[in-house]
């Protein structure tokens, strides 16, 4: 499976477009001090709020968000088939606050986030507080149809399209369209609703998404459909894969009547160094083309530990890996092991992959600090 993307849905009634405009500001980044002030106010405030109450509520149960709870919570608080950015973090409410800050510092520096919506919860599971970030809306844009194409003219500032992609993308893949220029309304896209009407229609800019169209085939909501929702929403960013496969991982310890893991921030760092490894040597193992073993990467590190255990690997979705490593036995008694207690996710898109995120190289950490 692929790794879904989060497309904004738009308003049924599409005037055309107006003056060119630039894509809102993006939301200033939160402190862990803020974040925790935020948390712990009474009540939910806000509609985005209550979606991520419903989350967190979830995940506090059995740590993995199933993706129909967060999108059923999307459709009744705010009308939208979205699929929003989804952080989550357990522990402390001094822990989750520190977690979700740099977590959304990241997601903020790869994406436009336009507005956020936070909770915690407590459950069988433990302590978990979540985010969930919505992008920006989409600019302004009119779509005709002629047969089975969408031709899709979007208002955007010159500035704006220098450098400008454009991606259809479905749950399973992305695939790149063509930009013509359509003279005082912006650009013109063409959708081939026949080979892609499930697709959302992403604009990117700098390496960013600034804009999202969910439903120019005539079917609102369609891109924001789930093959397997009991592992979770859709990611797309480097993070929440990161999270997701961490809280399949725990998940999956619970039920085997093991403790969770405990996020190991410094493991995390460790276990990004060996994927950015494998990714530019275009390799999946513990040890490099050079020689290095896993134990010269352990001692390099520095990281204390009287247990490790590691798992490595090439995949496109969080659940596809998840379900890889169970069904290896090595990989398995790794995941399963009951002498560690911090875990890490660390992943690095495939280089030779499209400019969407698609596959990625994995690596799992796993160790007690003693």
């Amino acid at each position: 499976m692929r790794i879904a993307v989060v497309a904004l849905a738009v308003a049924a009634c599409r005037p055309p477009p107006a003056e060119p405009v630039k894509p809102p500001p993006a939301a200033p980044p939160l402190s862990a001090e803020q974040l925790v002030e935020r948390m712990a106010e009474p009540g939910v405030t806000t509609p985005l709020d209550e979606v991520a109450r419903a989350a967190a509520l979830a995940a506090s149960v059995d740590h993995v968000i199933p993706a129909r709870t967060l999108r059923e919570a999307m459709a009744r608080r705010l009308g939208s088939g979205t699929w929003p950015h989804v952080l989550s973090a357990h522990g402390s409410d001094e822990t989750v606050a520190r977690l979700l800050a740099s977590a959304l510092a990241e997601l903020q520096a790869s994406t436009e986030i336009a507005d956020l919506g936070s909770a915690t919860a407590s459950g069988p599971a433990g302590r978990v507080g979540i985010l969930i970030a919505l992008p920006p809306p989409h600019l302004p844009h009119n779509v005709e149809r002629l047969g089975d194409v969408a031709r899709i003219k979007i208002a955007v500032e010159d500035g704006l399209r220098d450098g400008l992609e454009v991606f259809a993308v479905t749950p399973s893949a992305a695939a790149r369209l063509a930009v013509a220029d359509a003279g005082d309304e912006g650009i013109a896209i063409d959708l081939d609703c026949a080979r892609r009407g499930d697709a959302a229609v992403e604009l990117h800019a700098g390496g960013r998404v600034v804009a999202s169209i969910v439903d120019a085939c005539g079917v609102p909501g369609v891109a924001a459909r789930d093959d397997d929702g009991t592992d979770g929403p859709p990611a797309r960013t480097r993070i929440e894969i990161e999270q997701r496969v961490f809280e399949l991982v725990n998940r999956e310890r619970l039920a085997h009547g093991l403790r969770a893991l405990a996020w190991d921030a410094d493991g995390q760092r460790f276990a990004r160094a060996h994927s950015e490894d494998m990714a530019r040597g275009r390799y999946v193992g513990h040890a490099g083309p050079a020689g290095e073993t896993y134990e010269d990467r352990i001692s390099a590190a520095k990281l204390w530990r009287s247990a490790t255990h590691e798992n490595v690997g090439h995949a496109w979705g969080p659940a596809e890996v998840h379900t890889a490593f169970m069904a290896s036995p090595g990989h398995r008694r790794n995941l399963l092991a009951a002498d560690v207690e911090h875990g890490s996710v660390g992943i690095v898109f495939d280089r030779d992959d499209a400019p969407t995120p698609g596959g990625f190289y994995i690596t799992e950490f796993f160790r007690t600090i003693r």
